[in-house]
């Protein structure tokens, strides 16, 4: 078999052998008999114990006898240093020689060979029984072959020349290494560090690269063309085989994780059997690392959380035996890695509960949350379902730091689970974050790079087509999608690189829809200029505390434009990722005459209400620790000024209790009360209601009370207001 199709996982075997091999018989080789060798003999031990394990992996039966001959002779060595002298060295040399003769027929065939040590097998066995048992007869059985005479040349020269009578005796085999060429000699162990600074050279040279195409682009001569054309085809390749170095299989780390789970089940009294896939699938050694540890972490919650025990497994008629697969595959520009057992999966009530035990929610915010909202609490920061802390789990430290540490390196992770049967948990994750193809954005004359990791569509839409696929609550921009409303952050605002665009100045828009964890909203820009591969620079502190943006980038012409952090994004527009899309159950018939736009928003204890839109100035957000309290009231600042909350229970006679996690929404009247906004749990929807008037309606099959935020607001303060 060619050594180009050999197996990775063969091949890395063969390599350390190698290595461990020549380190072994360097100690071999300047070892003093008269000293105390018990270290020397332990590595040696280690290393063909290490060899024996492997062996069994790879079924290679022959070499697994040698390397099981010479560690019982070491195991005597090791715990009678004092046993070991020249014979005996040489007879550990020769084994040495032994095990490269195998792995280089391992190498060249990539089987296990006939059985070539039968004598050496043998040798080994006479001088084990030799020193356990002093007074047998047994004798090494190349005899006298290997006697050596120690010969000091110098304080550090130690060499070994044959005694006479081992010039009578016809000479060893030759030792593996000196034969062919082995994997070693075409391997090169280069340090992390030099890596490093090689993709980061590359990095640079694409950057001339591209500016050396922008150049090209206006002088247009031909000759400059084509060097550019070839500097360009030589760039890409060498950016690909350079990146191509820092690749780590996924192997490396599932290899770790068998024993993890079998030694947490048995101390956890549990049965669990791991599988794994696609551990050829290649990412980049720093985010390999980077994953490692929430990897781990969420494994151990499938063992100790998800898992039944065997008896509750069998009375549910499960195997007893519970099973967790983990796998990786490429999709993209990404690593997909999914973790799914067949366990109790999550209770989304439960979980809830938990929260609102530990205090990291609200009831009235509880009540508003789906059960895919409820799971996801398990990201809250001090969130855990133990009672009691262990030494595996209870600390409430946990899913929020792996989501974190997710993040950290652009990725996401998604959790489904249904109760009794199992979870699924999804980690997307990035091939590399050292050079990455993006969206090139424009937005009040300045450009902005954004991954195409995130990028799930691009629209552009004329004022002909907005009424159909944009909607307004206030100034908050909504797109519709797919049955869905998504939010749309206006980017320029955002950044503060221009004003806000109110609905009169959109006459030609550019949507760029995007996703982070599993979630989507839109970004208003005002056109994608093209697609690049750029270089990712680290921002000094102080900008990365602007939260928006993950890096820089310089362009081909010189120029810095910054790489948008979508997350950051997010938490920047005050958008509740997992609140935030909202469905879109109405059907357009086309308006009656008298019919009005109304806002569907949950009310919490008042349910689904429907408040007019002429109503409503804005939509805002806060977060839950802004709140204040002033004469027992809830308030917030708010544009210079002091505001009360008020929520639309209260309005009717219910709680006023507001969430103490997440983001508060409220609404902004659009009349004359000015010191009140209304909290609502999130929008709904938004519909028309034919002949518009307070009281109750049926939308959608579903009650629905129609308010007048006029109405209440005033008739609350005793007197009256102006619409505005």
């Amino acid at each position: 078999m060619p050594r180009d199709e050999l197996s990775e996982e063969l091949r890395e075997f063969l390599i350390e052998s190698f290595e461990n091999l020549d380190r072994t018989e360097q100690d071999l080789v300047g070892i003093d008999v008269r000293a105390d060798n018990h270290e020397v003999l332990a590595a040696t031990f280690r290393t063909l114990h290490s060899i024996k394990g492997a062996c069994g992996f790879f079924e290679l039966a022959h070499l697994t006898t040698l390397a099981h001959e010479g560690e019982s002779l070491l195991s005597v060595l090791r715990d009678e240093p004092a046993l070991l002298d020249d014979l005996i060295v040489q007879v550990l040399l020769d084994l040495i020689d032994g095990v490269r003769r195998y792995l280089g027929v391992i190498e060249e065939t990539g089987a296990d060979g006939d059985n070539l040590e039968t004598e050496l097998c043998a040798s080994l066995r006479a001088v084990r029984d030799n020193l356990t048992h002093p007074g047998g007869n047994a004798q090494p059985a190349r005899g006298p072959t290997n006697v050596t005479e120690e010969v000091r040349l110098a304080p550090n020269i130690v060499v070994f020349a044959p005694t006479e009578t081992a010039a009578e005796q016809a000479p060893p085999k030759p030792s593996a290494n000196t034969s062919h060429v082995n994997l070693l000699d075409q391997a090169i162990r280069v340090d992390v560090s030099l890596l490093d600074r090689l993709v980061n050279l590359v990095g640079e040279l694409v950057l001339v690269r591209n500016r050396t195409v922008q150049i090209d682009s206006v002088l247009g001569d031909q000759d400059l063309s084509a060097a550019v054309q070839r500097l360009n085809l030589i760039t890409s390749e060498l950016q690909e085989q350079v990146m191509q170095t820092r690749m780590q299989p996924m192997e490396s780390l599932f290899a770790k994780l068998p024993r993890l789970v079998r030694d947490l089940a048995r101390s956890l009294g549990k049965e669990v059997r791991l599988t794994t896939t696609g551990g050829d699938t290649e990412l980049d050694r720093g985010i390999l690392e980077a994953i490692r540890d929430p990897l781990v972490h969420l494994l151990r919650n499938s063992v100790d959380h998800g898992i039944e025990e065997a008896e509750e497994r069998r009375r549910l008629g499960k195997d007893p035996t519970g099973q967790i697969a983990i796998s990786a595959s490429h999709e993209g520009g990404s690593v997909i890695i999914t973790i799914v057992d067949d366990g109790a999966g999550i209770d989304p009530t439960a979980i809830g509960e938990r929260a609102l035990r530990l205090g990291l929610v609200s009831s009235e915010a509880l009540a508003a949350l789906g059960d895919r909202e409820r799971i996801e609490l398990i990201f809250l920061p001090g969130f855990s379902t133990s009672e009691e802390v262990t030494s595996v789990s209870g600390r409430g430290v946990g899913m929020d730091v792996v989501r974190t540490n997710i993040e950290r390196v652009s990725g996401s992770i998604e959790v489904t689970s249904e109760s009794g049967r199992g979870t699924t948990i999804v980690l997307r994750i990035p091939l590399t974050l050292a050079i990455i193809p993006s969206l090139m954005l424009l937005v009040a004359g300045q450009r902005f790079a954004l991954p195409q990791l995130s990028v799930v569509e691009l629209l552009r839409l004329e004022r002909e087509s907005m009424a159909d696929e944009l909607a307004f609550v206030g100034e908050t921009l909504f797109l519709r999608r797919h049955h869905q409303l998504l939010p749309v952050v206006d980017l320029g605002a955002l950044l503060e690189v221009e004003t806000r665009r109110s609905r009169s100045e959109l006459d030609l828009v550019t949507i760029v829809v995007v996703h982070i964890n599993g979630r989507e909203f839109g970004l208003l820009v005002d056109r994608v200029v093209d697609t690049q591969e750029i270089v990712v620079k680290p921002l000094d502190s102080f900008i990365q505390s602007a939260q928006v943006y993950a890096g820089a980038t310089i362009l081909g012409d010189g120029s810095v434009a910054m790489i948008l952090d979508l997350g950051g994004i997010a938490s920047r527009s005050l958008l509740a990722l997992e609140e935030m899309t909202m469905v879109d159950e109405s059907i357009d018939e086309g308006p009656a005459a008298d019919s009005e736009t109304v806002l569907l928003v949950d009310g919490g204890d008042a349910g689904l209400v429907a408040i007019p839109i002429y109503e409503i100035e804005r939509i805002e957000e806060i977060a839950a620790n802004e709140v204040q309290l002033l004469a027992g009231r809830p308030v917030v600042p708010y544009r210079d000024d002091i505001v009360e909350l008020v929520t639309v229970s209260e309005l009717l006679g219910g709680s006023g209790e507001l969430s103490r996690v997440g983001p508060l929404r409220f609404l902004v009247p659009s009349f004359g009360v000015t010191n009140r906004v209304v909290v609502i749990h999130e929008i709904v929807d938004i519909t028309m209601i034919e002949g518009l008037r307070s009281g109750s309606t049926i939308l959608g099959g579903k009650i629905v009370q129609v308010l007048s935020l006029a109405e209440l607001l005033v008739a609350e303060m005793g007197g009256e207001c102006e619409r505005v």
